[in-house]
């Protein structure tokens, strides 16, 4: 089974999103995705912080991203 996590940059107008096997990925899997999809692995000067959509800036959970059904 395929799942999805969209997501997107301040500074992006439109959404991107990372596809992977299964109902859940960890926050650090999640973060060395979007990394490597936008090729970013060689910059070392920059925070990716991962936030929900619900508008509140609150934080996701440390350990598991898991996508709506």
């Amino acid at each position: 089974m395929a799942s999805s996590v969209f997501y997107k940059f301040r500074s992006q107008r439109d959404e991107s999103r990372i596809t992977f096997d299964g109902t859940g990925i960890s926050v650090f899997d999640l973060k060395k995705e979007i990394i490597l999809a936008n090729n970013l692995a060689k910059a070392n000067d920059f925070d990716l912080v991962v936030l929900d959509n619900s508008g509140e800036g609150a934080w996701l959970s440390p350990s598991i991203v898991e996508p709506i059904k």
